[in-house]
């Protein structure tokens, strides 16, 4: 398969970011795959700063793309936003799957890999491995993307920007957009695996 690691970054999670890039060094040492980064920070400061960190680390095959967003909106939107260019970067070009991985996470490098090996097991839509919260590492987070690998055909009917009052079930608020997502591919008839333990250590940095 084709992949693209494609992640949002903000400056407030620079103090992941070094180790971060060095795991993606590594994990594509075990898989190739290409990385794209959407920076929205403000101004383009910190994307400068991150070239010199993939520079550091070896990393050729990725882009950065910056979105300037008004300093009101909330992270959730930002986020959102983000995924957006993401979403349609991948339909621009030949992949078949995005690997979103979150930039404050560090997972084992054969994490791909095994994702791979999960979405194969059944065809499955979506493949994703359960996130522990920062604070409380035997709590699970209640998320989607924090590793998960997604099919190129989801992008084609489904994106990320919600278009409030357009449907009385969509939420009224950016937060809850992840779940939403994946309600609207398994109500068009995707499927979803979820694991928890298969890939060892993950850390979910918060320093």
């Amino acid at each position: 398969m084709k992949i693209l690691i494609g992640t949002p970054i903000h400056i407030v999670k620079d103090y992941a970011m070094e180790r971060w890039l060095e795991n993606v060094a590594k994990l594509q040492m075990e898989y190739p795959a290409d990385l794209l980064l959407v920076d929205n920070s403000p101004g383009l400061d910190y994307m400068e700063k991150v070239k010199g960190y993939c520079k550091q680390y070896g990393i050729k095959n990725y882009q950065i793309k910056h979105l300037q967003l008004p300093p009101e909106q909330s992270v959730f939107e930002r986020v959102a936003r983000s995924r957006e260019i993401i979403r349609k970067y991948i339909l621009s070009r030949d992949y078949d799957a995005w690997f979103s991985w979150e930039c404050d996470q560090l997972i084992p490098n054969n994490a791909l890999g095994e994702l791979i090996k999960m979405m194969e097991s059944g065809n499955f839509t979506i493949a994703s491995h359960n996130t522990r919260v920062r604070e409380n590492p035997g709590q699970v987070l209640d998320e989607l993307f924090g590793t998960t690998l997604i099919k190129r055909e989801v992008f084609k009917k489904h994106g990320f920007l919600l278009e409030f009052g357009t449907n009385p079930e969509m939420p009224d608020t950016w937060e809850p957009g992840e779940k939403w997502f994946k309600k609207q591919v398994l109500k068009d008839g995707g499927s979803t695996i979820e694991a928890d333990g298969i890939l060892k250590p993950v850390y979910h940095l918060n320093e």
